[in-house]
């Protein structure tokens, strides 16, 4: 885990809300295509709703918070679900608290 990525990707607002709202994703994302938004992920289009932004705007972040390490993302037909990756989530946390 790269800590300086992972707090460079928590350094936005619509990124913290939709990690935020990625712990409880049924609550927070309505389904789309018939999938369920806790064991399937969320996609751009979910995102960009929760935040009021375009899909463009989405995928970036999103992009940022994969690359960081704080979600995971897998291909499903022509959509990218992403899901929250708690692990890496608790060490950025953990490192946190230890360093800082």
């Amino acid at each position: 885990m790269d800590l300086d990525l992972a707090l460079k990707a928590l350094d936005n607002m619509h990124r913290r809300t939709v990690l935020s709202a990625m712990r409880d994703p049924r609550r927070h994302f309505r389904p789309i295509g018939g999938t369920d938004p806790l064991t399937d992920g969320v996609c751009v289009t979910q995102v960009a709703e929760l935040l009021g932004v375009n899909q463009s705007t989405a995928s970036t972040y999103m992009s940022m918070l994969r690359t960081a390490g704080l979600v995971t993302a897998s291909r499903v037909g022509k959509y990218t679900r992403y899901q929250r990756d708690e692990q890496a989530v608790a060490a950025v946390a953990a490192a946190i608290i230890r360093d800082l």
